[in-house]
């Protein structure tokens, strides 16, 4: 019994230190003068204690803001009923060229203002169980216009609207834990050039009606963790990308793990491209796939001549639930001969187990060797009852299967298994 309070004693003594520790290392936002009633712009207050180059504590309340730079060795942790709120009014964010490597998507009428901006910081942690909004409600209408050949209906886009509501550029040593993003008006959080960075146990809540509201974009990053974490987005839930044009310098996306995580996506769950620099070295793991338009995308050519090479991905362990499971293909939506394709090459999916009601779709492109080493091992593909052959230019044959390719004869499976109530073949092969 004596050792027993010793140990407690000994451990309550560890965590009253840490506590102090902690305090020592953190400031109340309220002493700035924010007062957190949704009405006010704290953005002022905000900032002058984020200057200080410690962790912010927001205790319970409604913080109406602008952009906030963040600053090394320091960064927001908020309490439960802690609410970060974007305004409404462009006036309030940084401009769109506060930095050569800031996005501009005005070709997706979207600025390059943030809520929240990370440059070229070190050692930043996000944390806490509050909530980080971009306030959707408040600067989008509730108008829904029907897209013609799209079966994704959107909200009315607005005048204007803020990029990124995270945007983290050539930083180190990064910490997201807990946290909530919702409601983002473009992407939720855009890591781009960053190394060793974690996101644990986040929830990220995006109206699936929102354009091209990304979860996590994961831009030519190195060492980098996601576990834990929730998923629900209007476009991609992850998306690993190798767009390094902007950088102005050569570097690569490399070591993504992402690990335990439940995605749903109005686009892909997880999609794998963009951008003119390499993706290599991704582990996929333990993934649960619902209610989404697409299961895995991976295509190195979103547009013709702007190619990613792709080496080294595993996708294991997963369960899907989308319109269509799979999609492999050297270009996205067109079917071309593009010379700039990059080798796609080490692509493994292993115990899958996918339910769809459009047919999987892997297209080799037209340029020999350029997609090597495909394996899809021990899984399972349900194609549903009145299942449909894949909706894309690069399908045109109305015979297909429950998995189709294109373009090559060379045995891509292993051990799998497909079911269709109305007995499809599970793959079928055809050339060019």
């Amino acid at each position: 019994m004596k050792k027993v309070l010793m140990s407690v004693c000994a451990t309550l003594l560890c965590l009253a230190a840490m506590a102090k520790n902690m305090e020592k290392n953190m400031v109340n936002v309220k002493d700035f003068g924010a007062i957190g009633d949704g009405l006010f712009l704290d953005t002022r207050y905000i900032q002058n204690a984020v200057d200080t180059g410690k962790v912010v504590y927001f205790p319970a309340g409604v913080y109406r803001t602008g952009t906030i730079f963040l600053k090394s060795g320091g960064g927001l942790h908020l309490s439960p009923n802690a609410v970060i709120i974007g305004s409404k009014y462009p006036e309030d964010y940084n401009k769109d060229d506060f930095d050569p490597r800031n996005p501009v998507p005005s070709g997706e009428f979207a600025s390059g203002a943030h809520l929240i901006i990370a440059k070229d910081c070190t050692d930043i942690t996000i944390s806490g169980s509050g909530t980080i909004s971009g306030n959707r409600n408040g600067i989008f209408g509730t108008d829904i216009v029907h897209t013609p050949n799209s079966s994704r209906p959107r909200y009315v886009l607005p005048r204007w609207r803020p990029g990124a509501m995270l945007y983290f550029i050539g930083c180190k040593n990064i910490k997201l834990d807990g946290i909530r993003l919702n409601d983002p008006t473009y992407w939720t959080a855009f890591f781009h050039d960053c190394e060793n960075l974690t996101i644990d146990s986040i929830m990220v809540t995006a109206d699936r009606f929102t354009n091209n509201s990304d979860g996590l974009d994961i831009d030519c990053c190195r060492n980098v963790k996601v576990t834990n974490c929730t998923i629900f987005s209007g476009d991609d839930a992850i998306a690993i990308r190798g767009a390094n044009k902007r950088l102005k310098k050569d570097v690569e996306c490399d070591n993504v793990v992402v690990d335990n995580c439940i995605l749903s996506s109005a686009a892909c769950a997880v999609r794998i491209g963009v951008g003119s620099g390499f993706i290599r070295n991704c582990k996929l793991t333990n993934l649960r796939i619902v209610n989404s338009n697409m299961g895995i995308g991976i295509c190195p050519s979103y547009r013709e001549g702007n190619c990613t090479g792709i080496d080294n991905v595993t996708f294991e362990n997963i369960s899907i639930n989308a319109v269509q499971a799979l999609r492999m293909v050297p270009t996205w939506g067109r079917d071309i001969n593009d010379p700039a394709i990059k080798k796609v090459s080490n692509i493994t999916f292993r115990n899958i187990d996918a339910v769809s009601s459009q047919a999987s779709l892997i297209v080799f492109p037209f340029k020999k060797g350029m997609f090597e080493n495909i394996s899809i091992q021990n899984s399972n593909f349900t194609l549903l009852a009145n299942g449909t052959a894949p909706m894309t230019k690069h399908w045109t044959s109305p015979e297909y299967g429950i998995i189709n390719v294109l373009g090559t004869g060379e045995n891509i499976l292993t051990n799998c298994k497909g079911y269709s109530p109305d007995n499809k073949q599970l793959i079928i092969y055809k050339n060019r």
